[in-house]
């Protein structure tokens, strides 16, 4: 029996601001339910976890250590749900008095004080750790600091990379504040890098995409990893993400009015865009093409590619398109008024709702995912089990789910496009809804082969299963 922990800035249900929640949620469970290992998380007990969930912890144990040349408080919390334990990193000053998760000034601090008040709960908790499963740059300090600070743990060291353009840079004196002495594996370029140290530094790397793993070696994808990347080799290996179908499929969702399979989808669907017009208070044809976009509207998720053409496409092509997100204001204010333009084509919704995201992927027909860069998208994903078909740009993740659409061979259960271009991505669209409205049979087809996908997390629990039994071989 293995004991692994897994350390993450977020984790879904409790605190979710990207992907990464949705991973350390889902994939730990998925791990401990093949057997043969003990997995448990451990993430801040911020102020923003709900309500109902900070009123079901226990407090395990507080101590307090050198931090900021003082002693600093550190409480542990616990809560069971599901066949996972999850630990909480309690201290009011860094996480239980601030609204939000990121983006106050002293991020270096409140997480370097997370992944050392980590490693000082490890001396006290009963739960002694083989592995330690760290996520992003917020927990990459971790494997150096097992190394020179907390060697006696003996403790083997996974980092995965979500997103390679998140590194955590500070300046390099701040490595003080670990109370460790130098070492050149905290330095890039003049900086000091959490990322760096921990790719440079953990036992295994993985990414969340076979495909991401050989775009991060590349100098456009790398942000200045790729050469050290390169020289770890055979230890950074991409696994797929999965989806939790327990939550996001159309017969298990309980967030959807009609709720449908494979064998009823044509009235699920319908059914569901009409309670989603409802919702939205639009009167959009119901026979016409509904495309959707449920995103951060930042540059990564290729929004200019969609400002550079669309007011083009919805004076000339008849589809509606439906916007949830928020982000950059120069992109939700073009949202804003491409509604204005075309109130009978165009809905858009600033800010998140998890409920209406749901709705949203369960009434539409076409998914719209044109990624500058997407390490491995869960959107795509849900919008498969839907039956929502995906068009997306052949980057990362994108790449090894969707299969693009085939009309000779009847094959494919999505639309893509290659080149990071504006042209290219309106052509893919039109020829997505020329599909849909003059062939409905390869329409059909296409539904069938999109919901028939499987990006269950079983396959990749199995990969992660085998990657922990071989590090503790090795």
């Amino acid at each position: 029996m293995l004991n692994v922990l897994h350390v993450s800035a977020e984790c879904s249900p409790f605190v979710k601001i990207g992907g990464l929640a949705d991973v350390v949620g889902s994939l730990p469970n998925e791990i401990k339910r093949l057997k043969g290992n003990d997995v448990r998380v451990i993430l801040p007990f911020y102020k923003s976890i709900p309500k109902k969930y900070k009123d079901q912890t226990e407090d395990v144990l507080n101590f307090k250590f050198d931090f900021e040349f003082e002693e600093q408080y550190v409480g542990v919390k616990s809560l069971k749900r599901g066949n996972i334990l999850y630990y909480f990193i309690d201290n009011e000053f860094y996480f239980g008095s601030r609204d939000n998760v990121y983006n106050y000034g002293d991020e270096f601090k409140r997480f370097a004080y997370f992944q050392l008040a980590v490693l000082e709960s490890l001396k006290h908790l009963d739960f002694p750790v083989d592995i330690i499963h760290v996520h992003d740059w917020h927990t990459a300090m971790i494997p150096l600091l097992l190394e020179k600070k907390y060697k006696s743990l003996k403790v083997k060291t996974v980092l995965s990379l979500h997103n390679m353009a998140y590194q955590g840079v500070f300046p390099l004196q701040d490595y003080k504040l670990f109370n460790i002495d130098y070492d050149t594996r905290f330095e890039f370029e003049g900086n000091l890098n959490f990322l760096k140290t921990g790719i440079v530094s953990a036992d295994i790397i993985t990414t969340v995409s076979p495909n991401y793993a050989q775009e991060i070696l590349t100098d456009y994808y790398g942000y200045g990893m790729q050469n050290l990347l390169k020289q770890r080799g055979s230890d950074v290996i991409g696994v797929l993400n999965g989806v939790d179908y327990n939550e996001f499929s159309p017969e298990n969702d309980k967030l959807i009015p009609k709720k449908f399979s494979l064998e009823d989808y044509k009235l699920g669907k319908l059914e569901n865009k009409k309670a989603l017009f409802k919702r939205l208070a639009i009167d959009f044809p119901l026979d016409r093409p509904v495309i959707s976009l449920i995103s951060r509207l930042v540059n990564q998720k290729g929004i200019d590619l969609i400002e550079r053409v669309f007011d083009e496409m919805l004076e000339a092509d008849d589809f509606s398109f439906i916007l949830l997100g928020n982000g950059e204001a120069s992109y939700e204010n073009y949202f804003k008024e491409l509604e204005i333009k075309f109130p009978t084509k165009v809905k858009t919704y600033i800010g998140y709702s998890n409920e209406l995201a749901h709705l949203i992927y369960a009434a539409s027909d076409m998914f719209l995912m044109p990624s500058k860069f997407e390490p491995c998208g869960l959107g795509q994903i849900i919008a498969l089990k839907y039956g929502t078909i995906p068009i997306v740009r052949e980057t990362g993740g994108l790449v090894d789910t969707i299969e693009p659409y085939n009309e000779y061979e009847k094959s494919g259960n999505g639309f893509s496009f290659a080149n990071f271009n504006a042209h290219d991505m309106m052509h893919v669209i039109r020829y997505a809804i020329h599909i849909y409205k003059s062939d409905k049979s390869n329409w059909n087809r296409l539904i069938n082969n999109a919901m028939s996908s499987d990006f269950s997390w079983k396959k990749s629990a199995l990969i992660y299963k085998g990657i922990y039994k071989d590090l503790m071989r090795g």
